[in-house]
């Protein structure tokens, strides 16, 4: 008999059949239902595994409160942004999870989209919940199916963290990247720019699709000539706009899909003999802290990563600790923020 036959023929959660039967003093079962499960664990003749539970014992705080612990997995680069970025989003977990006496225990990254491998370690180990951070795939629908089926195969708690929404009955918390990336092309539109490129990462990218929603809204064609897909890097950056300057385009504008790669594209027009924003201007996403000291200052959206950290350890404890049980879904809000490398909307194209 295992935790989770336990769990069906009890009618509970798997989390809660694993409190009961290790008399976790935060179990959110009332009597009959931990009379319920002992009855149907006693029956079986369920034994507990002795390793796991010598272990559990051992790991345990100072104070002698059993040491509690979340992880995280990016799903893919592309979806989430630069490393920077990345960093300041686990920062904010870790700093939430401390509030709650919890500790970050992995943050892993699947680079390649394929997440069952670091997933089975994460959730073989003593973590009581798992942050996955983007999507897999290229379908939100397929990355809401195929995460619904992952989170069927452990009795740890998963959240979803991303720029997109998915059709999945789990916990959330999301910021519209592709809306943004949208309102982001608007901004150079609405400047009189016609010529509008657009430097990313590599694959399915969130960024990508807003800005091809932003130009078809306004009948701007989305021609191949004009996007260049890279490495998330400033040598990507400075590589993807190398190779339009030298293609004979004349952007007059660029939408990059994050600060880094902004940052090496600004270079490379500076050595193409180019000036930011006077013959391109430059907008991107992230508002990582660097892009406020460049020259020009960086024109970017500022997507909420810290507060998304925070807010995916805070409801995924939240979850841990049977706070709450329907799936929950949070939505946080970006903002342009305006600086030098991107000419104002009253300017002259």
């Amino acid at each position: 008999m295992t935790l989770k036959e336990i769990a069906a023929e009890a009618g509970v959660s798997v989390s809660t059949v694993s409190r009961v039967i290790n008399k976790s003093g935060k179990s959110p079962a009332g009597k009959e239902v931990r009379k319920r499960i002992l009855e149907i664990a006693q029956r079986t003749g369920y034994t507990p595994n002795a390793h796991a539970r010598n272990l559990k014992m051992h790991s345990v705080r100072e104070n002698g409160n059993a040491c509690r612990s979340i992880a995280c997995l990016f799903a893919q680069a592309a979806d989430i942004g630069s490393e920077l970025a990345r960093a300041v989003l686990v920062k904010g977990m870790e700093e939430e999870a401390r509030i709650h006496d919890y500790s970050l225990k992995y943050s892993l990254s699947s680079l390649d989209g394929f997440l069952p491998p670091a997933f089975d370690m994460m959730a073989n180990s003593s973590v009581d919940g798992i942050a996955i951070i983007g999507s897999s795939l290229a379908d939100t629908d397929s990355t809401g199916q195929y995460l619904c089926h992952l989170s069927q195969r452990t009795p740890r708690h998963i959240i979803y963290t991303g720029f997109e929404y998915l059709d999945a009955g789990l916990d959330q918390i999301v910021c519209d990247g592709q809306r943004a990336a949208s309102d982001a092309a608007d901004r150079l539109i609405l400047s009189g720019h016609r010529q509008i490129a657009y430097i990313g990462g590599r694959g399915y990218s969130v960024p990508f699709l807003g800005y091809c929603a932003s130009l078809k809204e306004h009948g701007i064609p989305c021609r191949e000539s004009c996007v260049k897909l890279v490495p998330i890097s400033m040598e990507g950056g400075y590589l993807g706009a190398g190779e339009l300057l030298k293609s004979g385009l004349s952007p007059t504008a660029c939408l990059c899909s994050n600060d880094v790669i902004a940052i090496g594209a600004m270079r490379a027009i500076r050595e193409f003999g180019l000036t930011v924003p006077g013959d391109i201007s430059i907008i991107s996403m992230d508002d990582i802290n660097v892009g406020q000291y460049l020259d020009p200052t960086l024109t970017t959206i500022h997507l909420p990563l810290a507060e998304m950290g925070r807010m995916t350890a805070k409801i995924l404890i939240d979850r841990i600790e049977g706070g709450h049980h329907l799936p929950m879904k949070i939505v946080l809000p970006y903002h342009m923020v305006e600086r030098e490398s991107c000419l104002s909307s009253d300017a002259p194209d």
